[in-house]
């Protein structure tokens, strides 16, 4: 079965290769979806379900600057008309709520999954578990197919069109530890354990172009060891409350500004950058109470934590806890000053000389009992990937001019190009949060189901053409 020629091939089954399946079955084209995992739904089934976005592009360019706006803008424009067709494709979405700076809808994981698969079946389209993709297929310039690795031997499986919607590179440790953090070993992968950048190493392999920001990742600071969870459990060991802390390296000293971005996002990319990917984030009994960007009750948190059998370090006095978090590892005298001059900066209106600079959350630490949680950086999606334009379609590096902004040329001389065939969706392609976060299940959603129909149209249009009634 799987040795047939197909119109299009979808290569992974999260939120952005079933909605690009589905999409392109909609077209009418013949679709098989490949899984290199043991289930389906990638990274989505583990998410809380939430497909939202920033309400508007100045909100976008405040956090995420360095993104591309053309795709960004696709994002914010396309959500709506996304969850209106979830929803007639029978997926149950809870009423639209409205936040801070974003919108949204939510799903429940598993049943949004579910949903999806069972419309890919319906409508005739082909799922495959346990079917990694090894090499694609380039013949003549164009991509022709794709090469996988089955549970007993290794197919090719010819189409005219390929969706690449893997998840991204995050569970690559070669890969992480070249672009993202040399810690890798201290992190953790905050989603799927499948998704080891089978998309970009392959596409690359063929003159991929890829965009800025492969140094970014989505994720969140998790409870480091010895807590004990599992995937089912990220969102409840996910430490929200960073940018409320003060956030303490083993070294004792503070190393970003713990309030910048939206959320913790920012923070955390910042610990994957220290000693052992590894923070203190250091509470006082105020902040236990108070709500951060993405935790209304910081103090629940902890409390899991401890539940969970990690490390909570609690005392009366700062002396006292970074006495305890000398014993952990930190240089506790320093870790001392350095909260003690922040304070100081703070109580006494001086929070023009934090450094480093603390824009939001001028809280100083002084109420007891004091508390520090040990957190790892923990990395769900790389930011940077494969460049692709407005239509999903692949850029080909060699046909491409320099897009780096201070590069002199001429604007006669600018040109790019696309690898016939190859598309790709969702965390596969970079420029869209880029160091900040716009929804992972918005992009994916939107980016996938216009992939799905554009690798349609082509396969339809190939099909028309071989079939003698072209004009």
């Amino acid at each position: 079965m799987l040795n047939r020629k197909e119109d299009v091939i979808v290569v992974g089954t999260g939120m952005a290769g079933l909605c690009a399946s589905l999409a392109a079955l909609e077209r009418g084209a013949r679709v098989i979806t490949l899984e290199k995992g043991n289930r389906f739904g990638g990274s989505m089934a583990l998410s809380g379900g939430s497909i939202w976005t920033f309400k508007d592009m100045e909100l976008v360019k405040k956090y995420i600057p360095s993104g591309n706006p053309l795709i960004q803008n696709m994002v914010i424009c396309g959500l709506n008309s996304g969850h209106d067709w979830l929803e007639k494709h029978g997926v149950s979405l809870e009423p639209k709520c409205d936040m801070e700076e974003g919108h949204g809808r939510k799903a429940e994981p598993s049943e949004m999954t579910s949903t999806l698969l069972e419309r890919i079946r319906t409508l005739g389209g082909q799922l495959c578990l346990e079917t990694a993709l090894a090499d694609l297929v380039y013949e003549g310039g164009k991509v022709r197919g794709v090469v996988v690795v089955g549970p007993e031997e290794e197919i090719v499986i010819r189409c005219d069109a390929i969706i690449l919607a893997t998840g991204g590179f995050q569970g690559n440790a070669e890969l992480v530890t070249r672009y993202v953090s040399p810690n890798v070993s201290h992190m953790y992968v905050r989603s799927n354990p499948w998704s080891t950048g089978d998309a970009f190493l392959s596409a690359t392999r063929i003159g991929a172009a890829v965009t800025p920001g492969l140094n970014c990742f989505y994720g969140h600071a998790l409870a480091a060891p010895p807590v004990s969870f599992d995937e089912t459990e990220f969102l409840e060991m996910s430490q929200k409350y960073g940018p409320i802390s003060v956030a303490i390296n083993l070294n004792g000293s503070r190393f970003t500004d713990e309030s910048a971005g939206s959320g913790e996002e920012v923070l955390n990319i910042a610990v994957a950058h220290q000693p052992k990917a590894t923070a203190f984030y250091v509470l006082d009994d105020c902040l236990m109470e108070t709500a951060a960007p993405q935790d209304p009750f910081p103090r629940l948190t902890i409390e899991c934590v401890q539940s969970h059998g990690g490390t909570v370090l609690e005392s009366d006095t700062l002396d006292g806890l970074c006495q305890l978090m000398g014993k952990h590892g930190v240089h506790g005298h320093r870790a001392l000053m350095t909260i003690k001059k922040f304070n100081a900066d703070i109580q006494n209106g001086r929070t023009n000389q934090l450094y480093p600079e603390r824009l939001k959350h001028h809280f100083p630490i002084i109420n007891p009992p004091f508390t520090a949680v040990p957190v790892r950086s923990g990395i769900t999606f790389s930011n940077g990937g494969l460049d692709v334009d407005t239509a999903m379609r692949v850029m080909r590096r060699s046909t491409s001019v320099s897009t780096i902004p201070t590069t002199i040329r001429d604007k006669a001389d600018e040109k790019s190009n696309f690898i016939p065939g190859l598309y790709a969706a969702g965390c596969d392609i970079g420029n869209i949060s880029h160091g900040g976060y716009m929804g992972g299940l918005a992009s994916a959603l939107i980016t996938g189901r216009i992939a799905g129909q554009s690798a349609a149209d082509l396969a339809l249009s190939k099909n028309y053409e071989s079939s003698g009634n072209s004009v």
